[in-house]
């Protein structure tokens, strides 16, 4: 079988993605598949080359190739949106038209099966989860802080408006005001708002427990996880969310807003404010330290789990046979 994938992450320099991002789980997958015996070409979502020559084309994303896709009918058309929220008029048509479009639609759990509201008809829709390379992520059992110590809270991800990290400022500031001491480690590979946040941080009197480590490739995300006591992610809007993943992997707390397919990640039970109940969030954060051998346990507990959910092996199996349904439900295809 020969299959397309395009992604944006192929069209960073090899540079890029070993300071930056070496995986995501769009490359991830493509290195599975290709283990697992299919022709696999990667390509960047300007790919000009001729859609005919592959049994099935990949779309990863909303990207310009999705609207090549509308105008190349014969092309059998697999499309992960990878969903995170809102998007701008003219995203969302295009985003429903190769909806319609698409062979078959993927999305990561039955949660966002769920939020799709109906638009795409059922059979249609094909629930896979987002496979992580697990090896960097190790659950370990957590204590609280020995008395003096701090709490380590601890940030993964891009310095972005969506991201809300300034929320994090505000979680360190009231564990303060509560009378306990806590770090904020901030890991991130696009530090766009760094000097808002930095003034922000001043602002609220914290500055000196926030530490911007930089970027970390997984094995070092694996390490930052170890060590920390509570994962923090106070986005509004994710799809299923990579960090989140490796931290219940890793038996690490996770403190998130009700974001798509969170709730599938964490242990059942564990609260998930809405996205604008901000000030639930913030009490709740404080909650979880008093109560922190409970979230612990729980977390630790639901690690295998979610190992075995996020397996590499299983998502390609999944998607060899979905490519696989996805040509025998087809002709062969036409000059593309």
């Amino acid at each position: 079988m020969k299959v397309l994938m395009l992604s944006g992450i192929f069209a960073q320099t090899q540079e890029y993605r070993a300071t930056h991002m070496a995986e995501t789980p769009d490359s991830l997958l493509a290195a599975g598949l290709a283990r697992a015996g299919v022709d696999v070409t990667t390509a960047a979502p300007r790919f000009r080359g001729d859609w005919s020559r592959y049994d099935v084309v990949h779309l990863n994303h909303l990207m310009n190739a999705c609207v090549r896709s509308l105008v190349t009918p014969s092309a059998r058309v697999v499309f992960t949106p990878h969903f995170s929220g809102w998007k701008p008029v003219h995203h969302r048509i295009a985003l429903r038209a190769t909806e319609r479009r698409a062979d078959r639609v993927v999305v990561f759990t039955e949660d966002e099966r769920r939020r799709l509201g109906g638009r795409i008809a059922e059979d249609k829709v094909v629930v896979i989860r987002n496979a992580l390379d697990v090896e960097h992520f190790s659950a370990v059992p957590r204590v609280r802080p020995a008395a003096g110590e701090p709490w380590e809270l601890l940030y993964v991800g891009q310095l972005v408006e969506f991201k809300r990290v300034h929320l994090a400022l505000r979680l360190l500031q009231r564990i303060r005001q509560s009378g306990d001491r806590a770090v904020l480690r901030v890991v991130s590979h696009r530090e766009t708002l760094r000097l808002e946040l930095e003034a922000e941080a001043e602002r609220l009197g914290v500055a000196q427990d926030v530490h911007y480590v930089g970027s970390r490739d997984r094995a070092g995300i694996g390490e930052e996880m170890r060590r920390a006591h509570m994962l923090v992610l106070p986005s509004y809007r994710e799809g299923q969310s990579t960090v989140a993943g490796e931290a219940v992997i890793s038996g690490l707390p996770v403190h998130m807003f009700d974001v798509a397919a969170a709730c599938e990640q964490v242990p059942v039970g564990h609260e998930l404010p809405a996205v604008e109940d901000v000030e639930r969030w913030l009490t709740l954060g404080c909650e979880r330290l008093v109560d922190y051998e409970h979230q612990a346990r729980t977390f630790l507990a639901q690690a295998p789990v979610e190992r075995e959910l996020l397996s590499l092996d299983r998502a390609v199996r999944e998607h060899i046979e979905l490519y696989e349904h996805v040509v025998e439900q087809r002709p062969a295809a036409a000059s593309a």
